[in-house]
């Protein structure tokens, strides 16, 4: 019987981040394997052309809700036996569309909540959420065999939502590929790019401009470490990724200009960056800096590893423990005063000390978040579910 995983996600956007660029690492599968990702995204975006694996757009959608008449018809013959159907996300058309038409045709139903049912995450347009959990999620959740969680605080954290839900629940870390070339051979592509942050160390926010990446936080903080100590005028903080909305960025932009930081001078926006471009950001990074309000994950974190770069990250942040465990950074919590003690602490290392960040980086990405171990824990869960086991 030949394995099709079938990944159902409510878009593939590349400027939703995170989940959009899971679910394509886990679409490259082995040769033997049919992968096939599907979307309410409209075919007109091409989104996925260039993805490892076959994709279908249905919509486009009829509102942010997601709904298009056109999933059974994208579902259609994939649902024979030998499927499993992979629900990545919440709260959209998307999840009760695959879910329903999987139950219908015997197929078993793993669902990645990607950090959805965490207490902040919930918090956020509660009421909305709470309509649709006790309208159609709650149902999605019962019809599925297997819950995936990238981290155990993710599974803790939403296990009261859980609580009367059968479903296996199990801790699939998610991985990434490494860079295309050697950090330092990336490092010194990047430089000719950023002539004005010649000579200065850069501490990088990279992901989408978001309120919950604690962007505000950051801006604070590092104003406050400027005054503080001199060494915060060697440091350049650039943040590359696209804003959620063209408010929130030109928030941002007056925020800097009400701390008295110099645009281009202290602080910079580069907006959205993709392919080798990111990495090339990576490599040139002192230190990568999330102080996120709540990350399931945080792929960026896995990635910045991948280039033997540390990270400062909040606690909310739910792969902080690693960063812990492995002296590869640090972690404090997420406020202003918590994003403060970041800086103040890796300022505060020697050099000796940080080297051995950069080489504590490094090991805990090869121990934990290459992405073929990720992709072999993965695969074992689906295809356990196809032969009829629990995962």
């Amino acid at each position: 019987m030949n394995l099709t995983i079938i990944h159902a996600i409510h878009s593939i956007d590349p400027a939703h981040g995170g989940t959009t660029e899971a679910v394509r690492l886990l679409s490259r599968t082995p040769a033997h394997l049919r992968s096939v990702v599907i979307s309410s995204d409209d075919p007109e975006t091409r989104w996925g052309s260039d993805w490892p694996c076959e994709v279908r757009l249905l919509g486009p959608a009829k509102s942010k809700f997601g709904w298009t008449p056109n999933w059974g018809a994208g579902l259609g013959e994939l649902l024979q036996p030998g499927a499993v159907v992979v629900v990545h996300g919440l709260w959209q058309y998307h999840a009760v569309a695959a879910a329903r038409a999987a139950d219908k045709a015997g197929v078993p139903v793993i669902i990645y909540p990607h950090g959805m049912l965490d207490p902040w995450a919930l918090r956020q347009s509660r009421w909305l959420k709470l309509t649709a959990w006790w309208a159609f999620n709650r149902r999605v959740f019962r019809l599925a065999s297997c819950v995936c969680f990238t981290t155990e605080d993710e599974r803790r954290l939403a296990a009261p939502k859980l609580r009367n839900i059968r479903a296996r629940q199990v801790v699939v870390p998610l991985g990434v590929e490494g860079p295309p070339a050697s950090t330092e051979s990336l490092r010194l592509e990047c430089e000719p790019s950023h002539p004005a942050q010649s000579g200065k160390r850069i501490f990088l926010f990279l992901g989408r401009l978001h309120p919950k990446k604690g962007c505000d936080l950051l801006l604070e903080a590092f104003a406050r470490w400027r005054e503080a100590h001199d060494a915060g005028r060697t440091v350049h903080l650039r943040f590359v990724g696209p804003p959620c909305t063209d408010h929130f960025m030109q928030r941002l932009v007056t925020q800097c200009a009400d701390l008295g930081l110099k645009m281009d001078e202290d602080v910079s926006f580069a907006g959205g960056v993709n392919g080798r471009g990111k990495w090339r950001e990576l490599a040139a990074a002192e230190v990568l800096v999330l102080p996120s309000h709540q990350e399931n994950f945080g792929i960026v974190v896995a990635e910045a590893l991948a280039c033997q770069v540390p990270v400062l990250l909040s606690d909310k942040v739910n792969t902080a423990p690693f960063i812990e465990e492995y002296s590869a950074g640090l972690v404090a919590d997420d406020s202003v005063a918590g994003t403060l003690q970041l800086l103040q602490g890796w300022s505060a290392k020697s050099a000796d000390e940080k080297m051995h960040c950069r080489e504590n980086a490094r090991r805990l990405y090869l121990a934990h978040f290459d992405m073929e171990k990720a992709r072999r824990r993965f695969l074992d869960v689906v295809e356990d579910m196809q032969a009829g086991k629990r995962c």
